[in-house]
């Protein structure tokens, strides 16, 4: 099922009303009113198959707000807030948001890319350098839990969701290296790979 959102949340970080033509500039606005059309959830498949068996599992995945926003600093007035449900009030980060537009293909290759296990042993990280001197990386930190249930006719095992991706310092210094075969190993038992200091 889709929700009817009533606003749109375009690339170049302009808020479109429910008529699709007046720009919002000011205001708040609920995280669960906005539409960012290169983030709708889907389905990905999950490939952990080795030379002996063939493994393909479908995850859900859908993205937070984080993905695209940043925290509102006292010093920002006139700026759309947007708010979750209990949350502190965010800002819409334009270089988040540009930088999302690779999110999705990024997920989709998780096989392809590293992953490491978190400090809180709460999530994964993801990333792929993209800078010359590897010093920095665009990096999203996901969850993956078990969840069988139907998505746009799909039968998922998997929901994976993406709590926020924005370019850090590399992060292979204080994560401990996972792979998507641990970790969809660990998800089937309802568990997250142990984190190993470095």
């Amino acid at each position: 099922m889709t929700l009817q959102r009533r606003y749109r949340l375009e690339a170049n970080g302009q808020i479109y009303d429910e008529t699709h033509q007046c720009v919002v500039s000011s205001g708040t606005i609920n995280e669960q009113d906005i539409e960012v059309p290169h983030l709708h959830p889907h389905v990905v498949t999950l490939d952990i198959s080795t030379k002996e068996k063939i493994d393909q599992v479908k995850a859900r995945v859908f993205y937070s707000y984080h993905c695209w926003s940043r925290k509102l600093d006292s010093g920002q007035p006139g700026e759309i807030q947007i708010q979750d449900d209990g949350g502190r009030p965010r800002i819409i980060d334009l270089p988040r948001l540009q930088q999302s537009q690779s999110l999705r293909k990024m997920i989709e290759n998780l096989g392809d890319i590293k992953i490491y296990v978190t400090k809180s042993e709460r999530n994964y990280g993801c990333y792929r350098a993209k800078q010359s001197d590897w010093t920095q990386a665009y990096t999203a930190d996901f969850t993956i839990k078990p969840e069988r249930r139907k998505f746009d006719n799909i039968r998922c095992q998997f929901s994976l969701r993406v709590e926020s991706a924005y370019t850090r310092g590399q992060p292979e210094k204080g994560g401990s290296k996972t792979s998507l075969r641990p970790v969809i190993a660990k998800a089937r038992e309802g568990k997250v790979v142990k984190y190993r200091k470095p």
